[in-house]
């Protein structure tokens, strides 16, 4: 071959969705690198295969010594790029003995995860000082790394790739989208739901319609699961309720594309790949994994991108940069229970002037906080000891 290849890895969806802009970037200006990607979850390797139709994407292999040894001699993979913090030592081991370089991009280090590794630091240090370059999104994480055992030479800051993001959907069609609602239809996106969430906010708008029916009757609830898995559980969760609703997958796979005869109360969004489009269509957005404990909430970026206020719950700890600028700077709206949630959808749909202009703010708050794409795209070709013009 006349280049060299570069492995990326994201973990799951989010990862993978994160890299985007990165990738795209490292192509412009490298663009006869050969790019191969591993994901850990199936669902990230779809993202992956989708996004990124021009590289070979396959699932990480166990972290098991004899398994690095096959997959370098199939892939030879000349520089090694993982997303955030994924840190397998095996792995480690084995690239840097072969003398690949390895960075980790975009990096962070939760409260608690720093206190695991510290507690088996005799195992975990020697893991820390491998990598390169750790590009790290915050001081506070840089400052955990180099605690673990990361030399502190090897920390640069770049601040949170994900105000960077790319839309995914460039080039996709948007009719398949647009043509679902008429255009007075409020279309509220619920994205990435968990358990316990889907329960609370149907019983949220089931007061709100009664209440106010000349508002809410005009309106649609898109529902989104976040696991597939549960995709036929809030179908049975809908169906038991009473709920008037369609499947998006079925409506999908109609001749023609899909058509709503008429808007349901709720659109539950059975499918991978089409959150971002609906975040593109609402009024605004709700993000799931923040209303109820146990989750951390998903990243509000993905809706604020398209200029759509974020309306969260509290649990917002694996994004908590991303809201706090977005409820601090403008376009993040923080819930604390059912009430206030129920309040602000009210107002939501009330106001229309009010919603649209903190969506503006969302859009303005991101645009803001991005550069790290840059300034981790300068790390690493100070660290590769490469050039834009290298023909790799």
């Amino acid at each position: 071959e006349d280049y060299r290849t570069v492995w990326f890895h994201g973990a799951s969806v989010g990862e993978v969705q994160m890299l985007l802009p990165l990738i795209r970037a490292w192509q412009k200006r490298h663009p006869k690198t050969g790019l191969l990607l591993t994901t850990m979850t199936l669902t990230g390797r779809q993202t992956a295969i989708r996004l990124f139709p021009e590289a070979r994407v396959v699932l990480l292999p166990f972290d098991l010594p004899g398994m690095w040894a096959l997959f370098f001699r199939h892939f030879r993979p000349s520089f090694l790029i993982v997303a955030e913090t994924e840190l397998w030592p095996n792995l480690l081991r084995y690239f840097t003995c072969q003398g690949v370089p390895i960075a980790l991009v975009n990096a962070r280090l939760s409260l608690r995860s720093f206190d695991n590794y510290r507690f088996f630091r005799f195992f975990t240090m020697p893991m820390f000082a491998i990598p390169d370059v750790v590009v790290v999104q915050d001081p506070v994480s840089g400052q955990r790394f180099a605690e673990l055992g990361t030399s502190p030479e090897r920390i640069v800051l770049s601040g949170n790739m994900k105000f960077d993001m790319l839309f995914p959907g460039e080039g996709v069609s948007q009719t398949l989208y647009h043509d679902l609602f008429a255009p007075e239809t409020a279309v509220v996106v619920a994205g990435s739901t968990h358990a316990g969430e889907e329960a609370m906010l149907l019983a949220v708008w089931e007061k709100c319609y009664q209440k106010y029916p000349d508002i809410f009757a005009s309106a649609c609830l898109v529902m989104a699961p976040r696991h597939p898995q549960r995709f036929a559980e809030v179908a049975e969760l809908l169906a038991l309720k009473g709920v008037e609703f369609q499947r998006f997958s079925y409506l999908k796979e109609k001749d023609g594309g899909p058509i709503l005869p008429e808007v349901p109360t709720v659109l539950l969004l059975d499918t991978l790949g089409d959150l971002i489009h609906f975040y593109n269509l609402s009024r605004f957005a709700i993000i799931g994994g923040t209303l109820v404990p146990g989750v951390g909430g998903h990243n509000p970026l993905e809706a604020a991108v398209f200029a759509k206020a974020v309306v969260h719950g509290v649990y917002v700890a694996n994004f908590r940069d991303g809201f706090g600028y977005l409820d601090d700077q403008g376009g993040g709206l923080v819930v604390t229970d059912q009430e206030a949630l129920e309040n602000l959808l009210v107002r939501c749909l009330q106001e229309p002037g009010f919603i649209s202009t903190e969506g503006v703010k969302a859009a303005a708050t991101l645009r803001r906080q991005r550069g790290a794409v840059s300034r981790t795209i300068a790390s690493l070709e100070q660290t590769f000891g490469l050039l834009p013009e290298d023909n790799i």
